[in-house]
């Protein structure tokens, strides 16, 4: 986490944008360690609380899409060529696939909440071809909580964790 604490510094709210973006299109990035570092910095009197987690929520919403679009036009074969840079199988996508296909929306929703899922939700949910209009609602919602949450821990952690 502490590697990113410069970049923040320096760029501020661009890097919190920008980062939680990769991490949401379905590129492996580490979104939560940045948003979490932004919580940190917030605490230290760094950054504003509300513009961390608004450039966090315009990065999730909008890489979220991205990821959609990608996995509505590349379809599985995209998703497997790439995916097996984080262990992705078709076994693994099959299941995915199905879990999306059970859930629907509330699984777009639950899946901010965990690395790997955080990383494919957008792709697998273009590449099954759930309702756009069903995904950007549940979209959105997961990430204005899922950035909030996380901010506010980064927040909470480093208010508890670090020396006075």
């Amino acid at each position: 986490m502490e590697d990113f604490y410069p970049l923040i510094d320096r760029y501020g709210y661009l890097i919190i944008f920008l980062g939680v973006m990769l991490g949401t299109t379905g590129i492996p990035f580490p979104s939560a360690v940045i948003l979490l570092a932004a919580g940190a910095l917030v605490q230290q009197g760094q950054l504003d609380l509300g513009s961390a987690t608004v450039f966090g929520i315009l990065g999730a919403i909008i890489g979220n899409q991205i990821g959609y679009w990608v996995g509505h036009k590349g379809g599985r074969p995209f998703v497997l060529k790439w995916g097996r840079f984080v262990k992705l199988t078709p076994e693994r996508l099959e299941s995915v696939e199905q879990f999306f296909g059970r859930h629907g929306g509330k699984a777009v929703f639950a899946a901010r909440f965990f690395a790997v899922s955080r990383v494919l939700e957008a792709l697998v949910a273009g590449m099954s071809r759930m309702r756009w209009n069903t995904f950007f609602i549940y979209s959105v919602l997961g990430g204005v909580v899922w950035v909030a949450v996380v901010v506010l821990a980064g927040y909470f952690v480093s208010k508890w964790a670090l020396p006075r």
